[in-house]
């Protein structure tokens, strides 16, 4: 349940959860179409566990489900220290503003309603793909930074150490 179709490599892996088998089926279709791997799951539980198991660079969640809603299972996600970094998309059919902004306080970067155009649904997970892409991008320059001053800090320490001998 939790693999993606085999095809051509996906430009990024989401997962889509959502308790209803045809909006899975309709998101899944729509994202593979955009070279994307998708993975439909239809539970929060679920998903909480193919997360754990293969690292997903996006997740599309609907709030309402029954055992564990979608609120939970971001809070859920954002706790743990390995999938906290997982951008979050909300798609869901209740379109209150409390419920957009539970959904950010939950640890959501983005909230679409349902019936979504896909669109819409496509901009937005470009967007935070490229946001996240650009985030790893920079964590990987700082580290590098990090390793440089290391190695400066230790050419220093030994040339300090040269000259006074």
């Amino acid at each position: 349940m939790c693999e993606m179709n085999v095809g051509q490599t996906p430009s990024a892996d989401i997962l889509v959860v959502d308790d209803t088998p045809a909006n899975l089926d309709v998101l899944t279709r729509m994202l593979e179409e955009q070279g994307y791997g998708a993975r439909p799951v239809p539970s929060g539980a679920l998903a909480l566990q193919c997360a754990r198991v293969q690292r997903p660079d996006l997740i599309l969640l609907d709030v309402s489900m029954p055992d564990m809603n979608g609120y939970e299972v971001c809070e859920r996600l954002k706790a743990d220290e390995q999938l906290k970094d997982i951008p979050v998309i909300f798609i869901s059919a209740l379109n209150d503003t409390e419920d957009k902004i539970k959904g950010f306080n939950a640890g959501g970067v983005d909230y679409v309603t349902k019936p979504f155009q896909f669109e819409e649904v496509k901009a937005r997970v470009e967007t935070h793909l490229r946001i996240r892409r650009l985030q790893n991008d920079l964590e990987q320059q700082y580290a590098q930074i990090k390793r440089l001053e290391e190695l400066k800090d230790d050419l220093t320490h030994m040339l300090v150490h040269d000259m006074a001998s």
